[in-house]
This record gives C-alpha cells, structure tokens and sequence, in this order.
C-alpha cells in the first residue's frame, strides 16, 4: 500500500511556524505601511466642514389668497425634492455669483497652467457640497468641505440663504402675477366707468328719459348679474393665464419641457368635455330656478358636471405628462401646479360660455323693448358692470397684497454654519489605525506570498510535513571550507572530532541502525543536483573507514560524475564503465584512496547510461564486491535528472535521499518521495544536510555550542562556503 508523502492542510502550528520564519518580512511590511500612513498624514492636505441645519415647513398661505386658489393643491414637497433643490445648478450658481467665488478660484489657480472656466467652479462648488436629511424628520443638513475654513462656512450659510430666497420666489410667484395684472386694470376700468357715467348723463339730458318700467328692470337685474359673473371669472381666467405664463417661464429658465396652453385648448377631446359642461351648466342654471337643490334632477345634472370636469381633469394631465419624458423631482411640484392651473383655465373657460349662454336669453328679450328703454337700459347695465369690476378689482388688489406679505420662505434656519477649528479630514487617530491593522494585514499577507513564492524547502519542519513517515538519518550543519585543507569538502578526514564531523559520524550509525539486517549496500541520491549528495557519500564512506569498516565508494553518476573531485583525485580513464563493458578486472578498476577505504570511479562517459545499468554484468559486479566489502556507498545521479538512481537501487539494501535546507525544491524533493514509493524502492530515510539556526535549531545549537577544553562556548560564525 503506498504510504502518504504529502500532507497539503495547513494546521496551526503550521501557520506560526510560517510566520516566525517569515517575522521580518511581516515586520519590514507593518513598519513600511505606518511610515507611508504617517507620510499621508503629514502631506495630506487637512480638509474643514461647515454645516448649516434647516428645517423645511409647509407653505404658508394668507386666508384671504385661498379665494384664489382653492382649485390648486399644492402639498409639501418631499425631503429628497429639497434635497435635489439645494443642490441645483441655479442655487450653485447664485451662490458663486454673490460671494465673487470665480475671481477667488481664478487667483488660487495662478500656479497651473490650465485656465479656469464657470463650469469648473460650478463643478468644484458642487462637488464642496453634501445634503443629507435627518431620518423621520423635516430637518435638513447642509455640510461644505473645503481646504479653506472661512469659505465653507461662507458657502454653507449663503447656499442656506440663497435656497430660502428661492423657495420665496416659488411661494410668492404666483401673487405677485395677480397683483401685477390687476393694478394694471384698475386705470383702465376707472376710466371706462367715467366714460359710462358720462354718457348716461348726457342720455337723459337729452331725452327726458330717467326711469325705466318693471320689464326693464328685471331684464337689467339677470343681466347684471350674469355679467358680474362674466367679469369675475374672466378676471380669474387672466390671473390664471399669466400664473400659466409664469411657470412656463420658470421652466424655461431650468431648461425644462415648457407646455403651450394651446396645446390643451386644441385637443379634441378636451373640446367635446368642455361642450358637454357648458350644456350641463346651462341646464343646470335651468333646473334651479324651477327645482330645489336637493332634487333628483338637480342632484343627477351636479354628478354629471363632477364627473365631466374629473374627465376634463384627467385629460389635461395626460397631456402635460405626455409632453415631459422624465420629470425632474426637483420639479415636479411646479408641474402639478401647471396642471392644476391648465385644468382651471377649461372650467373657468366652460363656466364662462355657459354664462354667456344664459345671458343671451335676457338679451333676446331685451330686444323687444322700445327703443328707448332699450338705450337707457344698455347704458344702465354698462355702467353697473363697469362699478362692479372696478370694485371688484379694488377687492382683489388688497387681498392679493395681503397674501403676497404673508409669503415666507419654507425653510427655517436651525443652526448657522460657523468658522471650523478643526479638520475632518484627514481623521488623524482613526487613519493611523486603519493604517496599523493594514500594515497588520498586508504583512501577514506578504509573509505568506513570500512563503508561497519561496519553492525551496527550508527547514525540518517542511521536510517532516513533505515525507510523512519517513525517517530523518540525519542533519548535518553548513560548515566552512577551509582552504588550508587539501580536499575542503571531507570534513570527517580533515577535523574527524568536529560537530560536523560528529554528525555525520552520527549518521552514519543511524543508517546501520535503520533496518535489521544492518544495510550493507547503501545507495545516496537527491532531487537535484547540488543538493550535497555527493559530499554526504564521501564523507559516509570516510567515516565507515575510520571505524575499521572495509568500505567502498562508488561513483555511479554517469552523466555528471564529482567523486574523484570530491576525494582529490585525478580524472581516472578506467572505471565502472570499462568493467561492464571491456570485462575490465575489478582490480584494476579499483583505486586505494586510505585505510579501509577503495573507490571505483565511473570511467569514461558511457552513450546510454541505462543500458550498462541494466545488464547483467553490473549486477554480477555487485554480488562481487558484497563478498569483497563491509559497506558499499553508492553515489548516484539525482532521481529528477534520469532514472539511473532508482535502477541501480534495486540493488542495494536501501536509499538514502540528501535533502539540503534552503536548496531542495518543495516539488522537486515531492516527485522525488512519490517516484521512490512508485518504483518499490527501499528508502531508509533522509540527510538533511547544510541546516543553520533557521532551518534546525535544535541541532544547530546542539552541534556549536559544543564543550572546548570543558567550557561551553559558542563558534564564531564566519562567512561560509555552503555545499
């Protein structure tokens, strides 16, 4: 069954171990992170904020005024309406216009070379400027951020000021058209009403004519009467023309839909409803003077009208809705207006035709009279109708005064926005916070992208977690090459009671203590080249030697072969390869490198490795020298480089895999374990070679704080040459 090589689940102690080996990077990020967050802070250029609080009340309408508008609902608009009123182009604009804001960004703009425009300022004004409503409630927050405190504080209490002077002019609109039209009437119907005088004087004088009979009299009643009415409502129907006329013309100033009243008037259907009121009115004026209001008649003709202006209604607002595509709700309330005030103009014109229809009945009789009756009676009735409408005027003058003084603004000023003392921008405290948990963050996030991107395996710890299950032989520490030794790289021949040396000396018996039988044959591989495969088997076989151990090293590495380079010996022409090939005597191929200790070299450079690896010959050679030695060490060529090492494996007693800290790749020592447990081959375990504080703490404090004359004493760490 194969065993399991590889665990991926990382484990807590996985985790800490991950970022202790990775402190500095974690600990370089945190400190890189505060230092450009200070840097900000000391930089950044400090931003104030001036709020001014407003609370938006209904629409106050004087008593008197309501006469005139009892037709119009106008309700309170909602909050998000005010909001998108504070903020439009116009407000923006009065403002930058009263507190001289263009020569004031032209002169901050000295130093850039592009040219200021309006539209820029307006876009910056804007973009100074936040509203906000409070939830649940008609309060409104206007809030200003700019670099320069005095003028968010100016702009925030003028755009207060200049909103609240907006929504007058809304409010006061509409009366100031109706004073404006009636004072200029008045003159003129004060003087006709002189001239009518004027000319009955004249009539009576001149005709001995001054009373009329009881006929006359009557007709001059109901004449007079429906022309009060006539007069009246064509004074309402001109207020409610030039109110048309003013909306249009705000609309027009906002760049909004402007809708004709011609546009209402000229539509068919809106005629047939206005017909058929003018014939229900008519009918209507009938049935009073023979019936009591609360008649079935009376009643069924009023439910008609009602129903008829519902329909005439609901028309003349499909078509103001037709014409606009999307209302702006910054908007929408002077559209309702519109509508209602487009929908008054039809009553008022049906009521008058319907007026003018009744009196046409008095005229006709009217006719009938002498003539001069008929004359002293139309100068009667003129005159009358002229008192009556100059009256009336005078009536309509001091209300609409009255009403139009009674206008206030909608918005109350709460609080006014004062001179900021301290920025609100940059947050000081809360930026260096969020700039120390960032840095927290960024550099656990640096410190395991490093660890991600870093594919060498560097410490024991990895190397247990990558072969799960497998033994480690031993660990030996990075040591210097010193150059006054001939062959550096022997460190068992050259200072055999070194801690190096100890530990390899300790590998050494761990291996024969791997299995029982004791391995008598011991092949060493690694997953790469220059991972110390080849130092870890010359000094392994020096170290059996020195035990009394008749050992000998071959070099089996056919494609890059080091032993001799290791050992300090001369290229040697005649080798394995000669043996297998030519029947070369063992003997011949077989150099005495010292006591215990022979090696045979590979030779020359075989074309295909595999083959001689594969025949007979080379397994007969084993066989021979079993008999011949106590221990056999194996140097073979890395697993990843050819299949050589796993082959010539099966041949001896076990494999030992070099495992070097801080060289071996996390993938390549992987395929390495899973090739070995894939080809049956007997691994005894691993060396892990050139291990420091980092990569094995235990064992390296283990191997230099070592007893010297009796005392503990710690090596000096020199520079070194690493294997």
């Amino acid at each position: 069954m194969d065993p399991e090589i590889y665990e991926d689940e990382l484990t807590l102690e996985d985790i800490i171990h991950i970022f202790k080996k990775r402190f500095w990077w974690f600990f370089a990020t945190v400190v890189i992170t505060v230092a450009l967050t200070i840097l900000y802070l000391l930089l950044t250029t400090p931003i104030y904020e001036a709020s001014v609080t407003l609370k938006i009340e209904p629409q106050s309408q004087g008593s008197v005024a309501d006469i005139f508008t009892s037709q119009l609902t106008s309700s309170r608009p909602e909050i998000s309406t005010e909001v998108e009123l504070i903020k439009s182009r116009t407000n923006i604009e009065k403002v930058i216009n009263n507190l001289n804001l263009t020569e004031y960004f032209k002169n901050k703009s000295k130093d850039s070379e592009k040219e200021i425009t309006r539209l820029d300022i307006i876009k910056t004004v804007s973009e100074m400027i936040s509203v906000s409503p409070v939830k649940d409630t008609n309060i409104v927050k206007i809030s200003v951020q700019s670099d320069d405190p005095e003028l968010a504080k100016n702009i925030a209490n003028e755009l207060a000021n200049v909103y609240n002077e907006f929504l007058k002019t809304l409010s006061k609109n509409e009366y100031t058209v109706k004073r404006e039209f009636i004072e200029k009437q008045i003159p003129k119907v004060e003087n006709d009403l002189k001239a009518a005088e004027e000319k009955i004087r004249k009539f009576k004088e001149e005709n001995k004519v001054f009373l009329l009979d009881e006929e006359a009299k009557n007709i001059l009643s109901f004449t007079l009467e429906y022309d009060k009415q006539i007069n009246s409502y064509n004074l309402q129907l001109e207020e409610n023309n030039a109110k048309i006329k003013a909306f249009n013309d705000l609309l027009k100033k906002v760049d909004e839909k402007i809708i004709s009243s011609e546009t209402i008037s000229t539509n068919p259907f809106i005629n047939q409803l206005k017909s058929k009121l003018i014939n229900y009115k008519v009918e209507l004026a009938g049935l009073t003077n023979i019936y009591s209001e609360t008649d079935p008649k009376v009643k069924e003709i009023k439910d008609k009208i009602a129903e008829t202006e519902k329909l005439l209604k609901e028309q003349v607002t499909k078509i103001v809705t037709s014409q606009v595509k999307t209302i702006n709700p910054a908007y929408q309330d002077i559209y309702l207006q519109l509508i209602e005030a487009q929908y008054t103009t039809e009553i008022l014109k049906s009521t008058i035709q319907a007026l003018t229809k009744l009196k046409e009945t008095y005229n006709q009789k009217f006719a009938r009279l002498p003539l001069l009756e008929q004359q002293l009676l139309e100068l009667e009735r003129d005159i009358k109708v002229k008192e009556n409408l100059y009256t009336l005027l005078l009536e309509k003058l001091e209300e609409t005064r009255i009403a139009e003084a009674g206008v206030i603004g909608t918005a109350k000023l709460i609080d006014s926005a004062i001179t900021p003392d301290k920025p609100i921008k940059p947050n000081k405290k809360l930026t260096a916070a969020i700039g120390l948990v960032l840095g927290i963050f960024l550099g656990i996030l640096v410190a395991f992208i490093i660890e991600y991107a870093d594919k060498s395996i560097k410490d024991e710890e990895e190397i247990k977690r990558m072969a799960k299950g497998k033994i480690v032989l031993g660990r030996i520490p990075t040591f210097e090459k010193k150059k006054e030794y001939e062959n550096p790289e022997l460190i068992v021949l050259n200072s055999p009671t070194s801690p190096v040396s100890e530990s390899v000396k300790l590998t050494a018996t761990n291996i024969i203590y791997s299995v029982t039988p004791e391995p008598k044959v011991i092949a060493v591989t690694s997953s790469g080249p220059g991972e110390g495969k080849t130092v870890s088997s010359a000094n392994l076989a020096i170290s059996y030697a020195q035990n009394g151990l008749k050992t000998l090293l071959i070099d089996i590495d056919m494609r890059k072969p080091r032993v001799e380079k290791a050992l300090g010996l001369e290229r040697f022409n005649i080798g394995l390869v000669n043996h297998i090939l030519k029947n070369v005597p063992i003997e011949r191929i077989t150099q005495n490198y010292m006591e215990n200790l022979d090696v045979i070299p590979v030779g020359p450079l075989p074309p295909n490795p595999t083959a001689l690896l594969t025949s007979k010959q080379f397994g007969e050679l084993i066989n021979t020298l079993k008999e011949k030695y106590d221990k056999i060490v194996i140097d073979l060529p890395p697993i990843l480089a050819a299949a050589d090492a796993l082959i010539v494996s099966k041949h001896s007693d076990g494999l030992i895999l070099v495992v070097r800290a801080g060289k071996t790749q996390k993938h390549s020592l992987k395929v390495a374990l899973e090739n070995i447990t894939t080809s049956d081959n007997n691994l005894l375990g691993l060396i892990i070679n050139d291990i420091n504080e980092k990569s094995s703490n235990y064992y390296y404090y283990y191997y230099y704080y070592y007893y010297q004359d009796g005392q503990k004493t710690k090596r000096k760490k020199n520079k070194k040459n690493k294997y």
